[in-house]
């Protein structure tokens, strides 16, 4: 918001074709369908997106980031 380089942000990236004005986009309310969409994601730290969005992410972290069957996990053979 400041205009500054930081960690996270650098001034003129493609975000910024995205958003002309942080500081009203960060203030405006946001739209109960998309509350709702993030919310459980929100809650379990998983990225939010396509099958292959989350394939990309998780060869570029090379860790597991989609959802795995729940219940217990099946004993490995011997």
């Amino acid at each position: 918001m400041s205009g500054r380089a930081d960690a996270l942000v650098k001034p003129g990236g493609p975000l910024a074709a995205e958003v002309s004005d942080w500081r009203r986009f960060l203030a405006a309310a946001e739209e109960e369908e998309h509350v709702e969409r993030l919310r459980p994601h929100l809650r379990t730290g998983r990225p939010l997106g396509d099958p292959a969005f989350i394939a990309r992410l998780e060869t570029r972290l090379d860790r597991r980031l989609h959802r795995l069957k729940p219940g217990p996990k099946p004993k490995p053979k011997t």
